[in-house]
């Protein structure tokens, strides 16, 4: 048993060493150049995918500004755009009130000068119908008849603007 025991003990002690190929936790006996290369070279490659990734997000900010700045553009153009559509429309409606006004003054004088017209006709047939002498009838008939042809040319005007 004495002889077990110390063959034991060595058994135990050196599988209880654990190799490892990380240099910063093997100690002194587990040092291996070539694990700490591979574990260096594995370090450059994620260092390298990482540079590849942040150059990737760097060509996408550039794009994502570059787009916003061509949309803040584009909203510029159309706020511009707006504002002229409604200095256009102010200007249409303010021309539109302009045209209403002239139209409801042209509109009374037109009723004014039908109203004439119908004055003058009952003259007319008053006076053929009334006393005086037929000449003189005659005559304000025919005076009449030519206010009437110059109201409806006058009337023909209005109604042409």
């Amino acid at each position: 048993m004495k002889k077990i025991l110390p063959s034991l003990c060595a058994i135990l002690l050196l599988t209880g060493c654990q190799t490892t190929s990380d240099p910063s936790k093997g100690g002194l006996f587990s040092y291996s150049p070539k694990a700490y290369e591979q574990r260096a070279a594995e370090r450059q490659e994620r260092l390298n995918e990482l540079q590849r990734e942040q150059a990737a997000e760097e060509q996408r900010r550039v794009a994502l500004q570059q787009t916003a700045a061509q949309k803040q553009s584009e909203h510029s153009a159309m706020q511009q755009q707006l504002q002229r559509v409604n200095a256009e429309s102010a200007d249409l409606k303010k021309r539109l009130d302009t045209v209403k006004v002239m139209n409801a003054a042209q509109q009374a004088a037109l009723d004014d000068i039908k109203a004439h017209q119908a004055r003058l006709q009952a003259d007319i047939q008053a006076a053929q119908a009334g006393t005086g002498s037929e000449a003189a009838r005659q005559a304000e008939a025919q005076r009449l008849r030519r206010e009437i042809v110059r109201l409806a040319r006058e009337t023909e005007a209005l109604s042409n603007l």
